[in-house]
């Protein structure tokens, strides 16, 4: 599940090429993912975490509940190791940069498809050492809740782009700053 049909196709000849693996199926937003019988038959869905209609993220977290036995390998350009936590603590069993080696896509899905975990070396390298400061140690939300507001975007502003309440976006903002180090909005 990815957005943009000519990134699809690379992924797509990626896997085709490995041999041990093909795809079944094409989605290119969230709701297409999460319609009703869409999974059926699926082995491991690759999904990428910036969607037109929904956070990648959230699209894992309710799969994870609907369907906790189907793989989920997350292939993004967001590789900040907060991404990749997140994405592994609400489910997902693979993450892969958009910038690792070709090879990185099909070793993921085997070892999804065999209940191993994965992560790309180039992200995996960042992972292992622990976030002290800085934008490094957001979460994936506070880092999306940071982007919005950096954007200028109001406390209700930034809740409705992100699908949660002002109150979450306060709670965000207070996180934010002790961990930027900042004492004002301002400083944020």
């Amino acid at each position: 599940c990815d957005d943009h049909p000519i990134v699809r196709e690379g992924f797509r000849q990626l896997i085709d090429a490995d041999g041990r693996l093909w795809v079944a199926r094409e989605f290119s937003s969230a709701s297409e993912v999460l319609a009703p019988a869409a999974l059926s038959d699926i082995a491991a869905l690759v999904l990428d975490l910036s969607l037109p209609d929904g956070n990648g993220l959230d699209v894992i977290e309710h799969l994870a509940r609907r369907y906790p036995e189907l793989p989920v390998v997350v292939l993004s350009m967001h590789d900040a190791p907060s991404f990749a936590r997140d994405a592994l603590q609400r489910g997902a069993l693979g993450f892969v940069s958009k910038r690792a080696a070709a090879d990185a896509l099909p070793e993921a899905l085997v070892a999804a498809c065999q209940q191993q975990r994965y992560v790309s070396q180039d992200v995996r390298e960042r992972l292992e050492v622990p976030p002290d400061e800085g934008v490094e140690a957001l979460t994936a939300r506070e880092h999306a809740v940071f982007v919005e507001l950096a954007r200028g975007g109001t406390t209700q502003e930034v809740a409705d782009a992100l699908g949660i309440a002002a109150k979450t976006v306060y709670v965000h903002r207070t996180s934010l700053m002790q961990k930027l180090g900042a004492r004002t909005e301002v400083d944020l």
